[in-house]
């Protein structure tokens, strides 16, 4: 889910998560691992111990009966997008029409509850929510606002689309399965060992805000390809800590 997590053309895992873990595990001294897959197995692979961290989510009440979070440490907003020339100006106009949202994400939630007239349509990956979306297969399409103008920008479709909506002000969470308090804490004083500074770094490194013009890492030649959101498997550093 870039610009949050992705892999490069030559396969190294690039983002501002991946960035944020790396920083985290020079902090610490403990090896960091990433395993990058589609969004739905992310959830899956850290509620089942396949990966022991989940590197960046939102809060919902139905993770969390099998997750448990640290403190928030990135801030964002979702967006809902439609072509430049659609005829429509507002959410309200989006009644009984298809709108794209990512399978399982915290915007397929979403949609049911503060856009109830909408037609939500579940698509595997962001960029095939902006594919879809340009090829008239939906009528609109709601996610996080970053990975959105990452996508769009990518694929060289900036002047294309526009937002007519920001919605619902999240924040990205690191997360373990429920009931590991001990990584939990231990990944969140790792946390707490990244100041400002360097935060304000990675940010500024990856983020495009809602006024800001797109950047060079926007280009398609630097993108292999959407990979989900990141999983930080730790290495057996951490897992010969959980069982002392």
């Amino acid at each position: 889910m870039p610009p949050m997590a992705f892999r490069e053309v030559n396969g190294e895992p690039k983002g501002y998560i991946i960035d944020l873990w790396r920083k985290w595990s020079a902090e610490t001294g403990v090896p960091v691992t990433f395993n990058l897959t589609n969004w739905a197995n992310t959830l899956t692979i850290v509620k089942d111990g396949e990966a022991d961290v989940h590197g960046g989510l939102f809060f919902t009440a139905e993770r969390d009966k099998y997750l448990d979070y640290t403190l928030p440490f990135f801030p964002s907003k979702g967006a809902l997008f439609v072509k430049v020339d659609s005829d429509v100006t507002s959410a309200e106009q989006l009644q009984g029409r298809p709108v794209g949202v990512i399978a399982k994400s915290f915007y397929n939630n979403l949609i049911g509850k503060q856009f109830p007239e909408m037609n939500p349509v579940p698509i595997p990956s962001s960029g095939k929510l902006v594919e879809a979306a340009a090829n008239g297969e939906v009528d609109a399409f709601l996610a996080d606002y970053p990975t959105l103008m990452y996508q769009i920008g990518s694929m060289g479709k900036i002047k294309e689309f526009k937002v007519v909506e920001y919605v619902s002000l999240q924040e990205f969470r690191a997360a373990v399965a429920e009931g590991d308090a001990n990584l939990l804490a231990m990944i969140e004083e790792g946390l707490t060992l990244i100041d400002q500074d360097e935060r304000d770094s990675i940010y500024n490194r990856w983020i495009i805000g809602e006024t800001s013009q797109p950047r060079e890492w926007l280009l398609p030649a630097v993108i292999f390809g959407f990979v989900g959101l990141l999983i930080a498997a730790l290495l057996p550093v951490i897992l010969g800590m959980r069982k002392g």
